[in-house]
């Protein structure tokens, strides 16, 4: 892992990534705002240097309009809401002496409470919502299938670095846990896209007309989503 300085005096770590069958040098932005550059497998190290300073104008732009990254106490605070079921429920943290995390719904079912330890802040919370995540969307993705008269073999939420989700030739979905920071229509134009995938494993015309039957709206969907995904794919990397 090397670093990039801006002219500004930004220190940028790189990550070099040497992969057989790579021809051609090319340099990107990863989830944490890292430089990523792919490399050759036989690429010197003096070549991917001279290649970042030849594309320092480019990065620099790309640095700057780049959303930052971070934690999910700077996300709530600026948009304290968790989606699940449809629906959208105002979060509230409560920090307690307790060790154990938990979440509960209060005010009728109106708002969600997290509840976190006074020390560890910043993991407990990520692994709390991502706790959330798992059951909420297992819930939902089990209610959208059977609506739709569509099975699948399993369901995983994870981490991933810039896919919202995919479906195997096996039938198996994989869902990112940010979804239920989306808002419920999107995280269901999500859902219903990668179950349309059980019949159509492709993006071919079939697979939209497919999808559009399930979300008669999916056009404007995708194009909110594109609009939110460069942040939201940041939010608890800091």
């Amino acid at each position: 892992m090397a670093e990039f300085k801006t002219s500004a005096g930004q220190l940028v770590p790189v990550e070099i990534r040497r992969r057989k069958g790579t021809r051609h040098l090319r340099l990107s932005l990863g989830p944490a705002n890292q430089i990523i550059a792919s490399l050759p497998w036989h690429c010197p190290d003096r070549e991917c240097a001279r290649f970042i300073e030849k594309n320092r104008s480019w990065l620099e732009v790309q640095l700057r309009q780049t959303p930052a990254p971070m934690n999910l106490f700077e996300w709530f605070a600026k948009s304290p809401y968790l989606s699940a079921s449809g629906d959208c429920f105002t979060v509230f943290i409560n920090e307690t002496g307790e060790k154990r995390l938990c979440y509960s719904f209060e005010k009728e079912g109106a708002d969600v409470h997290l509840h976190l330890p006074l020390v560890g802040r910043d993991i407990a919370i990520l692994k709390l919502v991502r706790n959330f995540a798992k059951d909420v969307l297992n819930a939902r993705v089990a209610y959208q299938a059977r609506r739709l008269g569509l099975k699948y073999s399993k369901l995983t939420v994870r981490d991933q670095s810039s896919r919202w989700g995919s479906c195997t030739s096996s039938r198996a979905i994989s869902l990112n846990w940010r979804l239920v920071l989306l808002e419920p229509t999107l995280q269901d134009y999500v859902i219903l896209h990668e179950l349309a995938h059980l019949k159509e494993m492709n993006h071919s015309p079939r697979f939209w007309k497919l999808l559009e039957a399930y979300d008669p709206q999916r056009s404007s969907h995708e194009k909110e989503l594109d609009v939110v995904t460069p942040q939201l794919m940041r939010v608890g990397r800091s």
